[in-house]
């Protein structure tokens, strides 16, 4: 270890400072993972694979917030002249386990807000679109680089395990790719709804509604590009526990940023749905609603335009039609509109007056 300086705070990062923020962090989390379960469960009653991977983003990002607070005792957020040398070593353990919790945290984050994108925007018979194809590109790559970044992670050191000697790779130039990749990775999920939302046929009032759901983001890049803007300059230094601690603080606020984006859009129409008391629905099962599928938006007899998809998004209100005939025009004459799928929710809104046809899709 170096020598210390001649002033210099023993503590540049207080301990309960960390402790507050990453119980911050597993309640925003938590919060926002459970209210996106409650209503897949209580409202749409279906989930599928976004659902599931969203759970292990967040049980990967408890995991992250935990190995922080672990690195505590061994010197996280002190300065590393002040550190022993067991100390360091452990440190440095814990801190390569994160960079592996993280980099598969964040890949499932990332998968379930893509998966969430195919299950709005390509319901099932759909077509594939380029938009399509392009979602599935940018899932192979997340996975392929996820499993490089891993293997690169766990084996930088010869020999195997000692990531405090001196026959490592450079430490500065993974953390720095990473995010640069991260940030790359960020732009492409966050661009892909925009693009989406515009095949929506909703009013364009009710688009820039949307946009600016999945407008909050913007701050997933933000927070790689802060941490890319930290390390460039600093992460090369000797004061590797104070250095790490930030990086680490960093890619958590990216985390949660991440699971907040991927179950806003869901939760969200929890709300609107609390405001329709009216509504009749066909509970299912515990079985059915746990089991994983997708919600089919079309009739077996229905072609599908591939140039417009309906509205998906329940907090943009329902989709009026007013006769059965327009909702389904090809449908048999037998009372179910062709639409048989479990998943379609055909409600029916009786009034004194009228009574029409409500279409919500999910």
């Amino acid at each position: 270890m170096e020598p210390a300086p001649t002033t210099v705070n023993d503590n540049p990062i207080s301990g309960p400072a960390v402790v507050g923020v990453m119980t911050t962090f597993m309640i925003l989390c938590t919060v926002a993972t459970l209210g996106r379960i409650c209503t897949r469960y209580m409202v749409h009653q279906q989930f599928w694979w976004d659902d599931w991977t969203m759970v292990a983003t967040w049980a990967g990002t408890v995991s992250m917030c935990i190995l922080q607070l672990l690195m505590l005792d061994h010197g996280a957020g002190k300065n590393v002249w002040n550190v022993s040398g067991p100390d360091f070593k452990e440190f440095s353990k814990l801190f390569i386990d994160f960079q592996m919790v993280a980099r598969v945290s964040i890949c499932f984050a990332k998968v379930s807000i893509l998966l969430l994108y195919v299950r709005v925007f390509f319901p099932v018979g759909s077509d594939r679109t380029t938009l399509w194809w392009i979602i599935q590109v940018v899932l192979l790559l997340n996975l392929l680089y996820t499993i490089a970044l891993i293997l690169l992670v766990a084996l930088q050191c010869v020999p195997y395990g000692l990531p405090w000697g001196t026959t490592c790779i450079n430490q500065w130039l993974l953390l720095v790719i990473s995010s640069i990749v991260n940030i790359i990775s960020d732009t492409a999920v966050l661009v892909i709804p925009w693009a989406s939302v515009w095949k929506l046929q909703m009013a364009r009032k009710r688009k820039w509604a949307v946009w600016a759901l999945f407008a909050f983001g913007t701050l997933a890049p933000l927070a790689s590009l802060a941490r890319l803007c930290y390390q460039i300059p600093l992460a090369s230094g000797s004061n590797k526990t104070v250095i790490y601690t930030i990086v680490a603080f960093l890619a958590i606020a990216e985390q949660v940023v991440a699971i907040i984006v991927g179950c806003m859009p869901v939760t969200a129409s929890w709300v609107v749905r609390k405001r329709r008391q009216s509504m009749e629905r066909q509970d299912r099962t515990l079985t059915d609603r746990l089991k994983p599928g997708r919600e089919s938006h079309t009739s077996p007899g229905q072609k599908r335009s591939n140039r417009r998809v309906p509205d998906p998004f329940a907090l943009t209100d329902a989709t009026y039609i007013n006769s059965q005939e327009q909702l389904c025009s090809q449908a048999p004459n037998d009372g179910t509109n062709g639409y048989k799928g479990q998943d379609l929710e055909l409600l029916q809104l009786r009034t004194s007056h009228q009574s029409d046809s409500i279409l919500r899709i999910y």
